[in-house]
């Protein structure tokens, strides 16, 4: 028998001003408690240069010049440490990257699973992509998509007006390399990403560059995300999430998972392992969310059933395909 599930919390509940922050937490350590207090708090651990070592680690497209330390923690729920890589692309402009920890050496990831994958990724897409192609991602994303292959990305910054709270917005701003000056295009991710997949993909045909191959990486993690692109779309997708104990049996957990899935809305939903135990789940509440690219993009299990038929899936991780990359043929 699975143990009882954790508490319910519709995405109303969380995503508030802190979620940016202490959605990281979540995902790396589940739900720690008190999650919507005020008891979030970020630090700059300060500059390193990398040696051979760790930039050989980071497996980057382009030769790392420093790393920023920055440390995200919840009083004893945990810590998470963020490294922002500096570096400059073919033209000398000065770019930089949010990265999770090198996998080895002094301050070393405690759990490493999301580097590696990342690495995993990169390589495979250095390999298939064309140089002149074009991705569609989420600004973080985007941010290691350059620096790890040097594929271009259609918006990679992240806009001042997703982030209401000043402590939030503060440490974004030092952390994502400052703010897109102009907010037009991730605002227009953000309404894509919460429309209609089809008429999206219609107005996304007319404003993406033509005669280049475009594709979308996905990663579970765009989840913890959801608060900036609801803010900078000016509505909410109906998802909700849930944490559920780790179990003996896998069957019967993803039965539990499935029956609460099934208790409201469609019974769509998507699961993931944690790395420290249990699953977090979330389920879609309406029709109409399912139907949204974000949630055909994600695997769900109603995307899954009905796959999108304008996009391939070139290239999906382990761990419950925590990234996903798909070459769309408009």
């Amino acid at each position: 028998m699975a143990r009882a599930a954790g508490p319910r919390f519709p995405l109303r509940l969380v995503l508030g001003g802190l979620f940016v922050l202490a959605g990281i937490l979540f995902l790396l350590f589940g739900w720690p408690d008190a999650f919507r207090s005020s008891e979030i708090k970020y630090e700059n651990l300060g500059d390193v240069t990398p040696d051979e070592h760790t930039a050989n680690s980071l497996g980057g497209h382009y030769k790392p010049e420093r790393l920023t330390r920055f440390r995200i923690s919840h009083g004893e729920a945990g810590a998470v440490r963020l490294d922002t890589v500096f570096y400059r692309n073919e033209a000398s402009e000065q770019r930089t990257a949010i990265l999770f920890p090198a996998t080895e050496g002094p301050g070393a990831a405690e759990d490493p699973l999301r580097m590696e994958i990342w690495r995993e990724a990169a390589a495979a897409i250095g390999k298939n992509a064309a140089d002149k192609a074009v991705f569609i991602s989420w600004w973080d994303n985007a941010q290691r998509l350059d620096f790890m292959t040097g594929r271009a990305a259609w918006v990679r910054s992240p806009a001042a007006s997703a982030f209401p709270e000043a402590g939030q917005r503060d440490f974004w701003e030092q952390a994502g390399g400052g703010f897109d000056s102009d907010e037009t295009k991730l605002k227009q991710l953000a309404r894509w990403l919460t429309t209609d997949a089809e008429q999206a993909l219609a107005e996304m045909v007319k404003a993406l560059p033509q005669g280049r191959p475009v594709y979308f990486l996905m990663s579970l993690d765009d989840l913890a995300r959801l608060g900036e692109i609801e803010a900078l779309a000016g509505t909410t997708l109906p998802f909700e999430v849930r944490i559920f104990p780790q179990a003996d049996n896998i069957h019967t957990q993803i039965a539990a998972v499935r029956q609460w899935a099934g208790e409201k809305g469609v019974g769509s939903y998507l699961v993931q392992q944690l790395p420290k135990g249990g699953t977090r789940a979330w389920r879609i509440t309406t029709e109409e969310g399912t139907k949204s690219l974000f949630a055909r993009l994600l695997p769900f299990t109603t995307s899954l059933a009905k796959p999108l038929d304008s996009h391939s899936l070139v290239y999906q991780s382990r761990w419950g395909a925590y990234l996903s990359v798909y070459q769309w043929h408009p």
